[in-house]
């Protein structure tokens, strides 16, 4: 069982995205190794951790790193592990000690080994209802450390949240607190919030707390996210075997979590526990929490998570491995560690902000439960954000592999010079390998409209238009068959190395003639928790489907590979240098025919890049065109070309061509995503250009292969082959073989002048992640490019 947060409040917040800090992932994943390893190293023999404090408290920090070394990945059936939850058994209900253990213990309960500990929950859950103060003062609804009916009925935020916490979890299995405990907690975190929109340690009456801390207003913005997420049912509902869309939701808790979050980012610290400083640790856990239940990279100005990585990094013992605060260094270093893990989770996909109004928003729940059922699938814990596409870089969106656009409204903008900025983003965006979902509800009203000619914007060259997908594109199977019932028209646009642009427009029922409840919709009215009567069979059929599609198109989008938040660089664009001359350096050149559209821009760019880096090789970081015709063509040694339609050189193309080879330049072809069709073009026109030579095998022996030039020994190669059963989802397993080359070779000056690989090499370089795509994976790409290259630079 995993963390899910709930809710929506993303919508609450503009974003004002600015440079972050650049993370060394090799850093983080090593300092969660040694932080992981110095919690294990200080395992007691029974099991347990040391507990901070011994007044009554017997669970708290055993349960609490539990949390955090499962959080870090480590195996639920590590000895370690094993050996914490055998302790935990030892106490179950009021025998863990005080609220933080019951709390705590729970919480790993549901995390580890939920099945068999369902009994201990229940018990647990069970007592915490008992334990929350029900009275007629500020107190009611909240927990303290001892149970209410043993004392006068005070509270504190910190025991409450971890009660809400441990709730929430359980609920997440099934094991459902009644509504009205949830009601109560959620008036007590909503009176507790202070008149400058914080929250305190103890509530007062009158409202708000006795003082002001930063952990504390983190624990009310992430407490009033789970409680309104329990009880607000969103803005879809189900009435009978209908589904209604743009529904009104609970504005109260929303306002309350908007005021707290413009708080925390006025007052956003990674150095100190704002307005209160001690408890850092404390706080930054509980600042993750906010992070990601808000599904925003930043607060404020503020990248939370790189900040406070950076921040917790350098705070690490060098010598242990540990984070230490006072005397403590259990608890400090499980909270460090699970800042780390959680916050680090992949984004599966961001929702775009267009507008000043809430129309990009109707369904501000669909994008997380689709996420939520995404992880179910992929067995992976995702996140996903919310960017402002004013605001944003074309940085800040390719920290995201899918952007999804959904409203009634357009997304163009009135300033036309804003929307072709907009336009100009998103082309990047896309140039770099990104891939848009966009939907207009079937209410739209322009949205339909303003979307294409957003399209053509960012498209403005002929041959990539919106288009009817055929019935054989992978997104109708990619994971879930879906129903031929429940199918809808998608549209798409074609770019690189795939479909690059999914579009639902409005459609109708064919049977009714009646507006579909959009895929956004859909998601909205899925049900995360087991509460209320089941849909009926007609609705969940419906709801089902839309899950499916959506699963789809992302499994299709992302190929399922996913990287870390620190695995992205801040800086992710290319950044194109002018060099002042070749000379001395290594430079290719897209050989371009003028009739075939360059499906993948920056793979040959991408190849150069990683001969600087890795080699050290001077290069010229940018890729001209040439035309073979072109009396330019001599000055460019080494040509790329890919391809994977069909083409043809004319006449006075293949006289420059051949002329340029004989002379000593050298030709890399593949074909994007092994393209028979772009395949046999080639091999035609080389038969067509040297009648007189053998377009031949390359053999496994040639030095091409070996490290001879400085590149790499290859024997074999992984090569990515998608393939689908009848029935069931698209899969793309990856075999090892001996590496496929073709050449066309002058004997006399015994060199290749022409290199062609029938499998896909440049979607790979590109980093495009087409599941559909028949080639190389990226290391493979990368060896048999390397080695290529360092051949034909030998050569030149």
């Amino acid at each position: 069982m995993r963390f899910f947060i709930p809710f929506f409040i993303g919508y609450l917040v503009i974003v004002f995205p600015v440079a972050g800090q650049d993370l060394d992932p090799n850093e983080v994943r090593l300092a969660i190794e040694q932080g992981v390893q110095f919690l294990k190293r200080n395992q007691k023999t029974h099991g347990n951790w040391e507990e901070y404090t011994t007044s009554g408290e017997r669970c708290g920090a055993t349960a609490l790193v539990i949390l955090a070394l499962v959080s870090c990945g480590v195996s639920k059936e590590d000895p370690a592990i094993q050996r914490g939850m055998r302790y935990l058994r030892l106490f179950p209900g009021k025998e863990a000690g005080r609220n933080y253990s019951i709390s705590l213990q729970t919480m790993a309960f549901c995390l580890v080994d939920p099945e068999r500990d369902r009994p201990l929950i229940r018990n647990n859950i069970a007592l915490l209802e008992r334990n929350q103060i029900r009275s007629n003062n500020e107190h009611s609804g909240g927990w303290y450390y001892t149970p209410w009916e043993s004392r006068s009925g005070s509270s504190d935020l910190s025991n409450s949240q971890f009660s809400i916490l441990a709730l929430y979890e359980a609920e997440r299995l099934g094991i459902s607190a009644k509504t009205d405990t949830w009601l109560r907690a959620q008036r007590y975190w909503e009176h507790a919030q202070n008149a400058n929109d914080a929250w305190g340690y103890n509530p007062q009456a009158g409202g708000g707390c006795n003082d002001t801390r930063g952990s504390m207003s983190c624990a009310g913005i992430a407490s009033l996210i789970i409680t309104s997420g329990i009880l607000d049912t969103g803005t879809a509902s189900v009435r009978g075997d209908k589904i209604f869309c743009f529904q009104q939701s609970n504005h109260r808790a929303a306002e309350k979590i908007k005021k707290g979050l413009g708080w925390l980012a006025t007052n956003f610290s990674v150095s100190k526990n704002p307005h209160y400083g001690n408890w850092l640790y404390y706080y930054l856990y509980a600042l993750e929490r906010v992070g990601r239940m808000t599904n925003q990279r930043f607060i404020g100005q503020h990248d939370w998570y790189r900040e406070g990585a950076d921040k917790i990094l350098r705070l690490r013992d060098p010598i242990d491995g540990a984070w230490r605060e006072g005397s403590d260094q259990i608890s400090s270093t499980a909270f460090a560690l699970l800042f780390l893990s959680k916050g680090r989770r992949p984004v599966l996909m961001s929702k775009i902000q267009y507008g000043e109004t809430d129309s990009w928003n109707l369904h501000p729940n669909d994008v997380h439960k689709l996420t939520m059922f995404t992880e179910s699938h992929w067995n992976i814990d995702l996140t996903w954000q919310i960017i402002n596409l004013r605001a944003a870089t074309t940085d800040h969106l390719l920290q995201s592999p899918v952007l999804y656009f959904s409203g009634d409204q357009t997304p163009l903008q009135q300033d036309d010079a804003e929307t072709a900025r907009m336009a100009a983003k998103l082309r990047d965006y896309i140039d770099q390998g990104g891939f848009i979902i966009a939907e207009a509800q079937s209410n739209d009203k322009t949205f339909d409209r303003g979307f294409r000619e957003l399209m053509r914007e960012v498209f403005p060259e002929p041959g990539y238009e919106l288009a009817l997908l055929e019935r054989s594109h992978p997104i109708w199977a990619a994971e879930i068959p879906i129903e031929p019932e429940q199918l809808r028209p998608i549209e798409g646009i074609n770019f690189g190395c795939r479909t690059s642009v999914i579009y639902i427009p409005p459609s109708k029922d064919p049977q009714t003639d009646q507006p579909r409840p959009s895929l956004s919709c859909l998601w909205e009215v899925s049900r995360i928790f087991n509460r209320g009567e089941p849909y009926p069979e007609a609705v969940q059929r419906q709801v089902d489907a839309g899950l499916g599609m959506g699963l789809n198109i992302l499994a299709y989008a992302t190929n399922r590979e996913l990287k870390f938040k620190d695995q992205i660089s801040e800086s992710v664009t290319q950044k194109v240098l002018a060099a002042d001359s070749r000379r001395g350096r290594v430079f290719l050149t897209f050989l371009d025919t003028g009739r075939v559209m360059n499906p993948a821009p920056h793979a040959p760019l991408n190849l150069l890049f990683w001969l600087e880096a890795n080699l050290g090789l001077p290069i010229v970081p940018q890729i001209d065109t040439v035309n073979p015709a072109s009396e330019n063509l001599y000055e460019n040694p080494i040509l790329f070309m890919h391809g994977r339609t069909a083409f043809e050189f004319s006449a006075e193309q293949r006289e420059h061509l051949k002329e340029h080879l004989k002379r000593g330049g050298f030709l890399f072809v593949n074909a994007i995503c092994s393209s028979k069709t772009f395949s046999d073009s080639f091999h035609r026109e080389m038969q067509t250009m040297f009648p007189e030579r053998f377009f031949q095998a390359i053999p496994l022996d040639d030095p091409l292969y070996s490290d001879e030039y400085g590149g790499f020994k290859i024997k074999t190669l992984d090569v990515r082959l998608p393939e689908q059963s009848p029935g069931r989802k698209i899969v793309a397993p990856v075999r090892q073989e001996e590496p496929k080359l073709y050449g066309l070779k002058f004997e006399e000056a015994d060199r290749w002048a022409v290199v062609f690989s029938p499998y896909d090499v440049s979607c790979a370089l590109e980093r495009a992640n087409s599941l559909e795509c028949r080639g190389y994976t990226q290391d493979s790409a990368i060896q048999l490019s390397v080695n290529i290259l360092l051949y034909a630079l030998e050569h030149w």
